[in-house]
């Protein structure tokens, strides 16, 4: 058994109120931050694969979870080189 089920209710409730909570604008703020910095150039080549990933899989979340829509230019040039804009392919 969890301990949240040993707990009373009362117990129960109080302990998942004070959770912290993390909602979709919450991704949303850390994908523009994301873009903000790489635009600033605050991010170190070392760290670029990494920063590039997880706005990546943040950006296909919440794409997927309809909290963004992509533009249909963008949308429109992914489709045609496979690429999303503004990267560049290693051929």
């Amino acid at each position: 058994m969890s301990e949240e089920e040993n707990m009373p209710a009362e117990t129960a409730e109080s302990a998942a109120e004070g959770a912290p909570q993390l909602g979709v604008n919450d991704l949303k703020l850390m994908a523009n931050i994301i873009e903000v910095v790489s635009n600033r150039g605050a991010i170190k080549a070392s760290e670029m694969a990494a920063v590039g990933s997880l706005y990546n899989n943040l950006m296909n979340f919440l794409i997927a979870n309809g909290a963004v829509e992509v533009a249909e230019q963008e949308v429109a040039s992914e489709n045609e080189t496979g690429e999303l804009p503004g990267e560049q392919s290693n051929d």
